[in-house]
C-alpha cells in the first residue's frame, strides 16, 4: 500500500486539480475508486478491501479530510465532482463507491462525467437538495460552536459520535469498528467549520434531470435501521437513475458498508463483475 498526491488533474478553477490524496491497494483486477463519509478518510475501507482481493482499490481522501488539501471557501459540489472524475480517470477507475456524504460526491461525479463510470455503488446515499435529517443539522451547528470555542480534539469526536442523530449507534455496537472510527475521526482537523466550506457544498441541489443523466449501472445499499432522510434519498435515486436497483441491508444502520462488510462485500463484488461483463459483451445482432 502507498499514498501519493495527485498533482496532474485538469484544473479549470484556481483551486481545482492538485492536492487530492489517493491511497492505492493493488489487487488482481480493475481499479475501483472509493469515497468515504464526512470526517473520515480512505483508511476506513480497509476491512472491505480485504474482502475484495479481486479488485485494485483507489481510496480517495476528500478535501479537508485525511492527507488532501483543505476545502476552498465557496467551493462548489460540481467543481468537486469534476475533480474526483479527474482522479478516477487518472487511475483508470471506471467503478466508484461512495458512503453517506461520499455518496453525494460520487453522484455528482457520475453527473459531471456520465461516460466515465461503468458502475456506481452508493451506501446510505444523500441527494444534495433532498430533505435532510433535522438532528444532523442541529449536531452540525453544535460542532461549529464547539470548534469555535475549543478548536479540534477528541471532544469533537465525542460530540459527533453521540446520539441523536442516529448516525453511529449501530457502528458503536461493533467494538473494533467503534475504535477504528474514533481513531480516524480524531485525526480530522474540522477546519471546514471555520471556513464554511461544507455549507457551500451543501448549497448545491442535484435535480431529477441531473440524476437521469447518470449512465453507470447503479447499486444503492441502505441500512434497514438508517435515518428516514437517507431512505428517502435511496428511494429517489432508485426511481430516477436509469439503471439502478436498491437493496436493504438487514441489521445495519447509517454506516451499512462499514458495519457489515462481510454482508455487503459479495453484493459489491457481483455488481462490479456484472458491470465488467456488460463492457465485454458483444452487441446483439
Amino acid at each position: 500500500m502507498y499514498r501519493q498526491i495527485l498533482m496532474g488533474a485538469k484544473a479549470t478553477d484556481a483551486d481545482a486539480g492538485a492536492g487530492i490524496a489517493v491511497q492505492v491497494r493493488r489487487g488482481a483486477g480493475p481499479p475501483v475508486a472509493w469515497v468515504h463519509g464526512y470526517t473520515m478518510d480512505a483508511s476506513v475501507w480497509e476491512a472491505l478491501w480485504r474482502l475484495l482481493p479481486g479488485w485494485t482499490h483507489v481510496g480517495i481522501d476528500l478535501p479537508s479530510h485525511g492527507q488532501s488539501r483543505p476545502l476552498a471557501p465557496h467551493e462548489r459540489l460540481d467543481q468537486l465532482g469534476r475533480q474526483i472524475a479527474d482522479v478516477c480517470a487518472a487511475y483508470d477507475a471506471r467503478h466508484l463507491v461512495g458512503l453517506s456524504f461520499g455518496s453525494t460526491v460520487a453522484l455528482q461525479t457520475a453527473i459531471e462525467a456520465p461516460e466515465l463510470l461503468r458502475s456506481l455503488i452508493l451506501g446510505a446515499p444523500a441527494v444534495a437538495g433532498a430533505p435532510t435529517d433535522p438532528g444532523s443539522e442541529i449536531r452540525y451547528s453544535q460542532l461549529g460552536e464547539l470548534y469555535a470555542q475549543f478548536g479540534p480534539g477528541p471532544h469533537m469526536t465525542c460530540l459527533w459520535m453521540s446520539s441523536p442523530p442516529e448516525i453511529f449507534p449501530a457502528a458503536q455496537a461493533h467494538a473494533r469498528l467503534r475504535a477504528e472510527l474514533r481513531t480516524i475521526i480524531d485525526r480530522h482537523t474540522w477546519r471546514e467549520l471555520a471556513s464554511g466550506a461544507m455549507r457551500s457544498l451543501s448549497a448545491h441541489a442535484q435535480q431529477d434531470a441531473d440524476l437521469r443523466r447518470i449512465e453507470a449501472s447503479t447499486l444503492v445499499l441502505i441500512g434497514a435501521e438508517d435515518l428516514p432522510a437517507f431512505k428517502y434519498s435511496a428511494a429517489l435515486i432508485a426511481r430516477t437513475v436509469p439503471a439502478c436497483r436498491a437493496m436493504l441491508i438487514p441489521d445495519t444502520g447509517h454506516l451499512c458498508l462499514l458495519e457489515r462488510p462481510e454482508t455487503v462485500a459479495p453484493l459489491i463484488d457481483r455488481h462490479l463483475q456484472a458491470a465488467e461483463i456488460e463492457v465485454v459483451r458483444p452487441p446483439s445482432s
